[in-house]
């Protein structure tokens, strides 16, 4: 991960460092359906809204975003106990950026 972030440095291009920590498809799916829901979800809730997903792919995924805090993870003691997860503000202010997608989607491509 060390090596990871220290990569991440050495790229000038803003847009090139974003699209190598969000860029995969996964990763935007997730923080689109985070972003649209408007606050947490549980792990199954995002796997059955986001299939085909597998289970793994989406545990990798979150650790992911975790690691680079632009999703939280919260355990809430229940038994059995849950976990959930919503986007940090730096997520939220990211998934402004779909807005924007959205727009030129429309614009260019129609409803």
């Amino acid at each position: 991960m060390k090596e990871y972030i220290s990569e991440l440095q050495n790229i000038s291009c803003p847009v090139e460092r974003t699209v190598s920590l969000v860029g995969n498809k996964w990763s935007l799916m997730i923080l689109k359906q985070l972003y649209y829901n408007g606050g947490p979800l549980r792990f199954n809730q995002l796997l059955k809204t986001l299939k085909p997903v597998s289970s793994k792919t989406l545990s990798a995924k979150l650790k992911d975003l975790e690691k680079f805090e632009i999703v939280s993870k919260e355990i809430i003691p229940a038994r059995p106990p849950m976990v959930q997860y919503q986007l940090t503000e730096k997520g939220m202010e990211f998934a402004e950026v779909f807005a924007t997608m959205a727009k030129w989607s429309k614009k260019w491509h129609g409803d």
